[in-house]
């Protein structure tokens, strides 16, 4: 995976660290661990309809909770920000974590986290043309006239039946001094 070592810039090499064969910096110690892909969705409700976006990038047509990948520089509230603005052109609020899924690949683990967001009650949502072909509000008893995916399907409705509480951003002034710069998402 790594051939170079990023902090020092050696050649790598593998050795055995944790049960598995990785690369590693013979030099400063480096070692590459798991690659862990990080995506965001938005669970975003409007009397009882939840809003989804027809996918205009692969799978094209396909229909989810709008989302994306995290980058670099953010916390998972300004990811699903700016991803769900983005794709809609709304303006969200995160509420708290609701679900998270992880699949296991070959090339990296992927980690999905869906949050609970509002949006102005008022406000229309427009696709942007490009990653996303439609956004709109669509009622589950509609779902089967769209691709809907099926993950997305299954957080609206186990959501709609269930209504878990979710894990909600914290504002504690001490721990937000701790790790500054951080989001930090727990059930209480």
């Amino acid at each position: 995976m790594a051939r170079y070592c990023p902090q020092c810039g050696q050649p790598t090499r593998r050795r055995e660290d944790g049960g598995r064969e990785r690369d590693a910096c013979p030099a400063c110690g480096w070692v590459q661990y798991a690659e862990i892909g990080v995506g965001v969705g938005a669970l975003i409700l409007r009397d009882e309809r939840a809003l989804l976006v027809e996918r205009g990038i692969p799978p094209v047509g396909r229909w989810t909770l709008p989302g994306g990948w995290i980058e670099q520089e953010d916390t998972l509230a300004t990811a699903i920000v700016r991803e769900v603005q983005e794709e809609t052109g709304l303006r969200c609020n995160p509420v708290g974590v609701i679900c998270l899924r992880s699949i296991p690949r070959p090339a990296r683990n992927d980690l999905y986290v869906c949050l609970l967001c509002t949006v102005d009650p008022l406000a229309e949502p427009s696709a942007d043309g490009s990653e996303t072909r439609q956004a709109r509000f669509i009622a589950p008893e509609e779902f089967d006239r769209i691709d809907l995916s099926p993950f997305s399907r299954y957080v609206i409705e186990h959501y709609l039946r269930e209504r878990p509480r979710p894990w909600l951003l914290q504002e504690d002034r001490r721990l937000l001094e701790a790790y500054p710069g951080a989001a930090i998402f727990a059930p209480f």
